[in-house]
């Protein structure tokens, strides 16, 4: 029996691997469980053998599958092998969100902004000459955030810069990685982190509040107004976005990306 349809699209090796990622994501297979082998799967998905090799390459650099001597594909136990970049597709797996993932990225998201808020503050306490010109900057996206009238897009893009800004004073390289795969999250599910801008939670006032305390070299102060946004921002989500979604699949940028049905097919070249 087949699990897997037909691919319509010209950008086989990406479909290929979308529909695989998913359908493990999913539970379709488990950890240790064996893939169909690349024949088989070539013909379900109406492919040749090249597209299916190339696809689970791509799933093995990932950290998602392990090909085996002898050709054999298994499902990786993933949330050991695999890093950072698997996490937007964890999160959204076919366009639905996963809310316990979720749910843990705004936890580990309020976890290192709280360290990050006070690390800064004690930076701009002992160096605030060499912190002046990214408190600066911070200002800038304050007002991007204030800017009556301003788009969802424009909302996220400053929110981020800000966050980022604030990972800079740090000089924490490591943290400066984590927060960049983050982003890559926010902005490859574009519709998911809408409720943090929601009008009813959000607020440029903590933001300002937070670089007044890094002004005064005030760690204290910068935590507190930092605990402050986060909780609205988990409350948003949880009242919001949950609400928003239960019925509907969320648009990502991979949505380019699909499997095929039935229907007329376009073939990528003759099956080995």
């Amino acid at each position: 029996m087949s699990v897997f349809q037909p691919i319509k699209k010209t950008k086989a090796v990406e479909q290929v691997a979308e529909a695989i990622r998913t359908f493990i994501l999913e539970g379709g297979l488990v950890p240790g469980q064996k893939l169909p082998s690349e024949r088989d799967l070539a013909v379900q998905f109406e492919v040749n053998r090249g597209t299916v090799r190339e696809a689970i390459g791509r799933l093995e650099a990932l950290g998602l599958v392990r090909v085996r001597h002898g050709g054999a594909t298994e499902v990786s136990d993933f949330l050991v092998t695999a890093g950072l970049q698997l996490l937007p597709f964890l999160i959204a797996p076919g366009g639905r969100p996963n809310w316990k993932v979720v749910d843990d990225l705004l936890d580990m998201r309020a976890m290192l902004l709280d360290w990050t808020a006070k690390q800064a503050a004690i930076r701009c306490a002992e160096q605030p000459d060499a912190v002046a010109s990214e408190l600066k900057r911070l200002d800038g996206a304050i007002e991007r955030l204030a800017q009556p009238g301003q788009t969802m897009e424009g909302l996220k893009l400053a929110d981020f810069d800000f966050f980022e800004g604030l990972v800079r004073i740090t000089e924490n390289r490591v943290l400066s990685l984590v927060i960049s795969a983050i982003r890559r999250v926010y902005f490859q599910i574009p519709d998911l982190f809408d409720a943090l801008y929601d009008s009813a939670y959000f607020s440029a006032d903590s933001p300002k509040r937070i670089v007044e305390a890094l002004r005064q070299g005030d760690a204290e102060s910068a935590q507190r107004w930092m605990r402050q946004y986060v909780a609205r921002a988990k409350e948003a989500m949880t009242r919001t976005s949950h609400r928003a979604f239960t019925d509907r699949r969320i648009r990502t940028t991979d949505d380019r990306v699909q499997t095929g049905t039935n229907s007329k097919k376009e073939k990528d070249g003759n099956r080995s």
